[in-house]
């Protein structure tokens, strides 16, 4: 009978019955389903990063590793597998596009940190590659062009300067959707590229990964212990390789200059002796034509001389036979014979001839002379070419041994100058998107340990307030029982069974439902910002889920029994007479009498049954504020997170983009540029911007350092506090870093820190200021301070510039306008990047609808239970006034205004209550390069107070139909 009556007590109570199941299965649910989230987030990323061997280690050393320094790294005890690989940032552009980006080219790995296809297939020669997923499928069969800014290395390390793209993957190596810095372009990696082994030029790694044998899970104690026992033989075998590589570079080194110094010996020796030879033929052939010279010139001389005598001689005879002639012709006269004339005329006729015949000869030998000495000067020329040619061969064969001494020189300096490698011993923490995740993970972990106790402490007083007036109704028949001989534990099991049983059922919903929602919508939302392509694994731990049952039936065995002890020391006679009605109390409102008589009958008894009944009033109190709180929570990360890049960009960085240039701008070349774009910008900044570490401790991190001149820089940067106090720009030896990194080491204003660059360069600055940012981790110093720290002149490659509008079409315009000058290599819009940091940050409203929905949910049971609670309470009460006339407006009117009343109360408190629990979960959201500020918008109170009473008016409409079903009749007789 008692089993039946307990069973009817549940159906004809059912709205109570739920009401507790439900407020149950809630907390139960939000404690479960959040607790279970972040190992569930784990088993997945550990599962994924098991299948596609994630490192262990990645080590590194300046001098780069071989072949044998990775069979050397394998054979180590724990190392299960070691591979090296080949990484190298690349400035490229689509092809037909002219804007540079940075891309990070990997060589494809099968033993450590496999890729997964996403779509297409992979690489099979030189000229094809995959890229990351996130740059989109539409990229397959479009070619990547490595840009010629490279430096000279790099564009010698690809066989190939163009390549096809076969298809897109995913990588372990980044996890979120972060690709890191670089000191290349605009400073950030677009994505990455992997490529076939062969397809890079060069016989040297730039690290080794390795995975070692065992599989502990990720984040766990055992595998942060695993990790620390092995870094030390890790770091030992890296320094015997370094040192072993360095001794190979150096004897290789000394070999070549050696090898270099003989052939330069030689090639002097044998130039000596060419010289010697060269010029020895250049004396013998200038004598020859000395010699032939003074022949000719001897010659000529005998010739002369001859004619002159052959004239001579030419001028007698020709007299001789002028007076031959003259006698001939005077022997002719006279009639004297003649024949002796004419015979001596004949010889000296003969005579003329052989002369005439010597002259010819004479004039021959001139000719032969004449065409010897044009021979000879032809000759004396060609020798003077000669010489002048082997005059400029000698210069330029010593030019080029000198040139030879001097490389020989530098060679023997440099072999002198070779360092001892830097080795560097990586685990997985130093990996943004591993540390990331473990962090975001975590967030969810830290809140569930303040809003389940909330919700909890909910359930508890909803089961307390329930059981209590249960019980009190139900005094009489405990009376009854009692006097027919049940005994206590019968009668309390009853209700026990009652509230055991709606908790339990309530429980074990929740923890299932709990484990299987929450985890899902939450790791569906961080999906958005982490490349796991795996299924979510639940997990569900067994002393979780007892722990949570357990709670849950405590409370309710609590809630049960601290009413019921009250009732069961009296005796069966009085339990059966009605309980004495409690005296009547004033409350502070009618002690002020000016006031309290101003207020009507009906808002006198609202003010009464209010304040008189204070563990409704309190479990009201708690249940709506809550409520609020987690409203304006809500609401507040929506307002926080979705508007941290406008706070960024409206209130910090108030410049439209920036620039990324080629080489390095010196002052001559920023007054060129700034003539030749006069028109194109309103103002320009020109800054050294390049990726940086700041160590403290032994911690390291990655942030931007800027070096920049005061002059002007406030009109770029608003360098100011939380309060909105401006921060006077760092000195010499000084920086101003960013709240976050404040935060995240402890560090204050005073401090030191030590600062970082690619080469490794570091040096000490001092903290003269904590400044306010959101996106990016910022270091700010002055050009002398870069050029102590590191020991040489900051260079300037980059410039923030303003335009005269600040419009998305004038600064696109204005962008597009520099990128066709020469010098500029890049350009980096920040209105590109509020789309970029708003598309990130709608993956968090999925969690934002999670608590508001659990917000409206508390909202409902609690007003539900505690309206139904009211109403059975006062049936008589509402049947009276029924009796006298109300009408069924007035009727709700006058038991709902209580409850408005309570929302109103309870609402303005959550405000106060949501914005410091905001400030919480605001605090608890660590994303590495995203620092959140705690704000809420007017609009998102408003929202929360009318959401408040939107839920309070649902429970009221609902609530309406009970009191039309009251019965006057039957409840005005049921006190007998």
């Amino acid at each position: 009978m008692l089993k039946k009556s307990t069973l009817r007590e549940i159906r004809s109570s059912l709205g109570r019955y739920l009401a507790i199941l439900a407020i149950v299965m809630l907390g139960v649910g939000f404690f479960c389903g959040l607790k279970s989230t972040k190992p569930a987030m784990v088993a997945t990323a550990n599962e994924y990063l098991k299948k596609n061997k994630m490192y262990d280690y990645q080590l590194q050393s300046t001098l780069g590793l071989t072949e044998k320094d990775v069979d050397a790294v394998a054979r180590q005890n724990e190392v299960e597998a070691a591979e090296g690989s080949v990484t190298e940032d690349v400035l490229f552009h689509y092809e037909g596009q002219a804007s540079d980006k940075v891309l990070r080219f990997h060589s494809i790995t099968s033993k450590v940190n496999t890729i997964h296809l996403m779509k297409g297939r992979l690489p099979k020669t030189k000229d094809e590659c995959v890229v990351d997923h996130n740059l989109g499928n539409d990229l397959i069969g479009k070619k990547i062009v490595i840009s010629p800014r490279n430096s000279k290395s790099t564009r010698n390390l690809f066989y190939r300067k163009e390549l096809k793209v076969v298809g897109t993957v995913t990588s372990p190596v980044y996890l979120n959707f972060e690709r890191g810095t670089t000191s290349l372009g605009d400073g950030k990696v677009s994505g990455f590229v992997y490529m076939n082994r062969d397809a890079f030029d060069t016989d040297v790694f730039t690290r080794i990964d390795v995975k070692l044998k065992k599989n502990y899970p990720i984040y766990s104690k055992k595998y942060k212990n695993y990790i620390d026992a092995n870094n030390a033989g890790m770091e030992d075998i890296l320094e015997e390789r370094a040192e072993i590589r360095y001794k190979d570079i150096v004897a290789k080194a000394t070999r070549k200059w050696e090898k270099n110094k003989a052939k330069y010996e030689k090639n002097y020796n044998d130039f000596l002796k060419e010289k010697a030879d060269t010029q020895q033929k250049l004396r013998d052939s200038h004598q020859k034509l000395t010699n032939s010279k003074a022949k000719l010139q001897k010659k000529s001389k005998e010739l002369n001389s001859k004619e002159k005598s052959l004239k001579s001689n030419l001028k007698k005879v020709d007299s001789g036979i002028r007076q031959v002639n003259a006698a001939i012709e005077q022997s002719k006269a006279a009639g004297a014979p003649v024949d002796r004339l004419l015979a001596q005329k004949q010889q000296l006729q003969g005579q003329k001839r052989k002369i005439q015949d010597g002259l010819l000869l004479v004039k021959k030998g001139k000719g032969k002379i004449k065409a010897g000495n044009q021979e000879l000067k032809k000759g004396f020329t060609k020798y003077n070419e000669a010489v002048a040619t082997v005059n400029k061969e000698f210069r330029e064969a010593e030019d080029q041994l000198a040139d030879a001494k001097e490389k020989l020189d530098d060679g023997k300096k440099k072999i002198a100058e070779i360092d001892k490698a830097d080795t560097y011993v990586l685990d997985r923490n130093t990996n943004t998107g591993y540390a990331c995740f473990d962090s975001d993970s975590s967030i969810v972990d830290g809140i569930c340990k303040v809003f389940p106790i909330f919700f909890f402490l909910v359930a508890a007083l909803v089961c307390m307030t329930t059981m209590t007036r249960m019980v009190d109704a139900q005094r009489t028949e405990i009376g009854v029982l009692k006097a027919l001989g049940y005994s206590n534990s019968s009668i309390i099991g009853k209700y026990l069974f009652y509230s055991c049983s709606a908790s339990l059922l309530g429980a074990v919903t929740g923890l299932f439902a709990g484990a299987y929602i929450f985890p899902r919508v939450i790791w569906k939302a961080y999906g958005m910002m982490y490349d796991f392509n795996a299924n979510l694994k639940y997990v569900l731990s067994p002393k979780l889920s007892a722990a949570a049952v357990g709670v849950s039936l405590l409370c309710a065995v609590s809630a049960t029994l601290l009413p019921c002890l009250g009732d069961f020391r009296e005796v069966p006679a009085q339990l059966i007479r009605p309980r004495a009605p409690k005296n009547g109390k004033r409350i502070l409102l009618e002690r002020i009498g000016f006031l309290w008589n101003r207020f009507s009958f009906l808002q006198k008894v609202t003010f009464r049954n209010i304040f008189r009944y204070k563990k409704r009033f309190l479990m009201m109190l708690i249940g709506i504020s809550g409520c609020t709180a987690l409203l304006v929570a809500g609401l507040g990360i929506r307002d926080s997170i979705q508007n941290v890049v406008n706070f960024q960009f409206d209130e910090i960085q108030k410049y439209d983009y920036d620039v990324t240039f080629d080489k390095n701008m010196t002052a001559e070349k920023q007054k060129t540029f700034r003539k030749n774009n006069d028109g194109a910008y309103k103002d320009i900044l020109f800054v050294h911007k390049n990726s940086a570490d700041i160590l403290h401790g032994d911690q390291v991190k990655s942030i931007i350092l800027i070096a920049a001149e005061s002059k002007g820089f406030r009109q770029f940067v608003d360098l100011h506090n939380h309060a909105g106090k401006s921060i006077s720009y760092p000195g010499k030896g000084q920086a101003v870093i960013c709240k976050k990194l404040a935060r995240n080491y402890n560090l204050s204003v005073g401090d030191e820190i030590t600062l970082r660059d690619d080469d490794y360069h570091q040096g000490k600055v001092k903290i003269s200021g904590i400044c306010e940012n959101y996106i990016y981790n910022y270091v700010y110093i002055t050009p002398d301070t870069y050029r102590d720290l590191f020991g040489t002149a900051a260079s300037i490659k980059s410039a923030m510039v303003r335009t005269a509008t600040g419009s998305d079409k004038s600064v696109h315009q204005s962008a597009t306008k520099l990128l066709k000058r020469d010098e500029v290599a890049a350009v980096s819009i920040n209105i590109d990047m509020r789309d970029r940091v708003n598309n990130m940050m709608k993956s968090l409203n999925a969690i934002v609808l999670v608590v508001v929905l659990s917000a409206g949910a508390l909202a409902f049971i609690v007003l539900y239970n505690l309206t139904n609670i009211n109403i059975t309470e006062r049936i008589r009460e509402i049947a009276t006034i029924k009796v006298l006339g109300f009408r069924k407006g007035e009727t709700a009117a006058y038991v709902f205004r209580e409850n408005i009343f309570l929302t109103g109360i309870s609402a303005l408190l959550g405000l106060g209550l949501g914005r410091i629990l905001l400030g919480f979960i605001i605090s608890r959201i660590n994303i590495d390069l995203i620092s959140f500020d705690t704000r809420i918008t007017g609009f998102s109170y408003a929202l929360a107070v009318i959401l408040t009473f939107v839920f309070a008016f649902i429970v009221s409409i609902a609530m309406s139909r009970r009191l039309e079903n009251i019965s006057m009749t039957e409840s005005l007789k049921s006190i007998e």
